[in-house]
C-alpha cells in the first residue's frame, strides 16, 4: 500500500486538554444550528446525503461536513482548519495558491463514520475498519469521527497536513518526514482568541516515546527510515504503530531543533526542494546509486545526502535525544 495513496492514522490524541479550548476561543450563540456563518466561515447550511444530516460549512481553504452534536465545538472547525492550514503554508510554502478547497468529513461517532466509509470507499473498507479512533485521509480528502474534543481536533489537524500535502506537493515525500510533520501539527493551544502551536509539546507522542524506552522497543533509525507508513498501518492499533508515529515526530523535531541546530539549516533545504519538486531528482539519483550498493537503500542514501551522516551513524545522537525527550 502506497502512502502518496493513502494516509491513515489509527489513533489521534492532543497534548492539551480540550475542555476549556473551544469557549476560550468562541463564546455561546454561535450554533451552527443558527444558520448564522461560524467564524470564518463564508456560509453554513444544514447538509443531508445517503442518510446522513449534519451541517456544511465553506471557507477559504476547506469544505467541512459534521454531523458532531456539541454544536460549540463544531462552530469552531471552521476557524481550526484555517489555523491549521496557515501554519502548513508555513511549514511548505504551496507552489499555487489557487488550488481547490479540501474537504473534511467529520462524523459525530463511529458508526456514522464506519457507514459512510463502507458506502464511499467499499474497495479499501477492510484498511480503514481496522481504525479504532481517528481517520485517514485520501488526496484532499479526509475522513474522521468525533472521539473527545481533544482528540478530534488533533485528528484534524495531522489529516489537514496530508490534505495539504495531497493537494499542494508534487515532489514525493519520505514517509518518515510526512507523518513527522503530519503529528508536528496535533499540539496546540490557545492565546486569546488564537490557535498557537506547539510542535514540540506533544504529550501523547512523548508518553508513547517513554513506554518505548522503557520496554526497550524503539524502532531502530535505520529501519525508521525505511520503513513506509503503510507497513505500520497495516499491523492496526499497537504499540509499535504508536511508537512509529512518535519517533517519526521526534525525528524531525531532532532534526530542526536538536544538536544546537547542527542540521537545522540541511532540514529546511530539504522541505524546500520538496517544495520545489527538486527532491525528486535527488531521490532518483540516490536510487540509481544504491541500485548497485547491497544493504543501502534508496531513503537511506537521500538521508546522507542531506544531512551529511547515514542514519545507523546517527543513531546514537538520535537515540540520546529520545531519551532526554522522554524524560530520562
Amino acid at each position: 500500500m502506497k502512502m502518496t495513496i493513502l494516509k491513515c492514522r489509527l489513533r489521534a490524541k492532543c497534548c492539551v486538554g480540550c475542555a476549556t479550548l473551544v469557549p476560550a476561543l468562541f463564546g455561546a450563540g454561535c450554533a451552527a444550528t443558527t444558520g448564522r456563518p461560524a467564524p470564518f466561515a463564508s456560509s453554513v447550511e444544514e447538509w443531508s446525503e445517503d442518510g446522513f444530516n449534519g451541517r456544511r460549512y465553506v471557507t477559504e481553504h476547506f469544505e467541512i461536513v459534521s454531523t458532531i452534536r456539541d454544536a460549540e465545538f463544531e462552530t469552531a472547525l471552521p476557524g481550526f482548519l484555517e489555523a491549521v492550514h496557515h501554519r502548513c503554508a508555513a511549514t511548505l510554502p504551496p507552489a499555487n495558491s489557487d488550488t481547490a478547497r479540501l474537504t473534511a468529513c467529520v462524523f459525530g461517532n463511529r458508526a456514522e463514520w464506519e457507514r459512510f466509509v463502507r458506502r464511499r470507499f467499499p474497495a479499501r473498507y477492510d484498511v480503514y475498519s481496522r481504525i479504532r479512533s481517528g481517520g485517514f485521509t485520501e488526496g484532499s480528502t479526509s475522513v474522521s469521527f468525533y472521539v473527545s474534543r481533544a482528540g478530534t481536533l488533533a485528528t484534524l489537524a495531522h489529516e489537514a497536513w496530508h490534505q495539504y500535502v495531497g493537494a499542494n506537493v508534487k515532489s514525493p515525500m519520505p514517509a518518515w518526514l510526512n507523518e513527522g510533520l503530519a503529528c508536528l501539527h496535533e499540539s496546540v493551544r490557545t492565546a486569546g482568541r488564537k490557535f498557537v502551536f506547539t510542535p514540540r509539546e506533544n504529550t501523547f507522542r512523548i508518553n508513547s516515546l517513554r513506554e518505548a524506552v522503557q520496554t526497550d522497543k524503539l524502532i531502530p533509525l535505520a529501519r525508521l527510515i525505511d520503513t513506509d507508513a503503510g507497513e505500520v498501518i497495516s499491523q492496526g492499533y499497537s504499540v509499535t504503530t504508536q511508537t512509529y508515529y512518535a519517533q517519526a515526530w521526534a525525528l524531525v523535531t531532532f532534526l530542526r531543533y536538536g544538536e544546537n541546530g547542527s542540521y537545522a539549516r540541511a532540514f529546511d533545504r530539504l522541505l524546500s526542494d520538496i517544495a520545489d519538486d527538486t527532491f525528486r531528482v535527488r531521490l532518483s539519483a540516490a536510487s540509481v546509486t544504491t541500485a548497485a550498493t547491497p544493504g543501502v537503500s534508496a531513503q537511506s542514501a537521500v538521508f546522507e545526502a542531506y544531512f551529511g551522516v547515514r542514519p545507523e551513524h546517527l543513531a546514537e545522537a538520535y537515540y540520546d535525544y529520545l531519551v532526554r525527550v522522554a524524560g530520562f
